[in-house]
């Protein structure tokens, strides 16, 4: 059994808990274990514009609150044209999500969109259908027979693997806005309501690229201007996130 699937294997994965510092009587219960699991990517695309947005986004909200994930959002400009324009909406996020229509070898985009490790998708909107998406991509990821591990320290980031060679994969660092903005639709389809956003994706930057094995790479100085940064080992656009690792 190879390292990777060892990861997946639950009985033998450790657990943490997670208490305040300010909360010396903090008292155990089931509630405040979680499992540790590798870090998974889900990506959200939605817009302001979309009629079907705000009542499924609350619920993608909920699902993904969870050490295990990381949950970025992006904000597309493809209802822009039906009377209001949406304040986050950016070309960037747009390429983002053709790119893995196009991979996927489909011919419509829809939102919302839920993107986990850029294995599953779906809209989200089901009563369980973000756990589902989820469960999906992490059972594809414990198909893979070979390990990578991503770490950073802030100025360097670090992949092993024993996965010696492979097609070209890229290293990417994704800047996001962790404060949660909630904006009130003036015009359009949703006029008057409320989307809330949370982690936006601010930038999207190629770093480097690895082809296999062990590789170490000097992270270029950041200025984050109060944003968070994750690191991500994707196999081109549109391809599997085999690693992430927040820095």
């Amino acid at each position: 059994m190879s390292v990777f699937k060892k990861l997946f294997r639950k009985k033998n994965v450790p657990l943490s808990c997670t208490i305040s510092l300010d909360d010396p009587s903090h008292v155990h219960t089931s509630a405040c274990f979680h499992d540790i699991k590798p870090l998974s990517v889900v990506e959200l695309f939605q817009s302001q514009g979309c009629q079907s947005c705000p009542p499924t986004i609350p619920k993608i909200h909920e699902v993904t609150n969870d050490p295990n994930l990381i949950l970025l959002t992006y904000d597309v400009t493809y209802f822009d044209n039906q009377g209001w324009v949406d304040t986050f909406a950016n070309k960037q996020s747009d390429n983002r999500q053709r790119a893995y229509v196009m991979k996927w070898g489909r011919n419509n985009l829809f939102t919302p969109q839920v993107i986990v490790d850029g294995l599953a998708d779906g809209t989200g909107a089901g009563s369980n259908e973000v756990q589902e998406i989820i469960d999906q991509a992490r059972q594809l990821r414990a198909q893979m027979d070979w390990h990578i591990s991503l770490d950073t320290n802030g100025t360097e980031l670090r992949i092993d693997s024993d996965k010696t060679e492979i097609e070209s994969h890229d290293i990417l660092l994704v800047k996001y806005d962790p404060q949660q903005q909630l904006i009130k639709v003036g015009k359009g389809t949703n006029k008057g309501k409320k989307l809330n956003h949370r982690n936006l994706v601010k930038d999207i930057t190629k770093v480097g690229e690895w082809t296999g094995g062990n590789l170490t790479l000097p992270l270029p100085e950041q200025e984050h201007q109060g944003l968070d940064m994750v690191a991500l080992v994707q196999a081109g656009p549109g391809g599997p996130i085999v690693a992430s690792q927040k820095i």
